[in-house]
């Protein structure tokens, strides 16, 4: 959604700054700077996928169960393999 305030004539970064807004750099995503997203969560969606749940205190206990069934040491492995990078 377009604010009122930008005209066709202003680009985005010139209507954050005329409202002092400032933006941040971010690095772009990058699987190094987020290792759960291939570790962990690939884990609790192979555990829920294609289960039916009762209600959100089902998935919650489901969700959670997920990371404490996993060994401690795939934990260890897929940070020590993260530093190595």
């Amino acid at each position: 959604m377009v604010p009122k305030e930008l005209t066709k004539e202003q680009n985005k970064e010139e209507f954050l700054a005329t409202k002092q807004i400032t933006v941040l750099e971010h690095p772009a995503y990058s699987p190094d700077l987020a290792p759960t997203d291939f570790f962990l969560f690939s884990k609790i969606k192979e555990t829920l996928k294609g289960r039916h749940f009762d209600d959100m205190d089902d998935i919650r206990s489901n969700t959670t169960a997920t990371p404490k069934a996993i060994p401690q040491n795939q934990f260890q492995n897929c940070f020590e393999g993260w530093t190595r990078r």
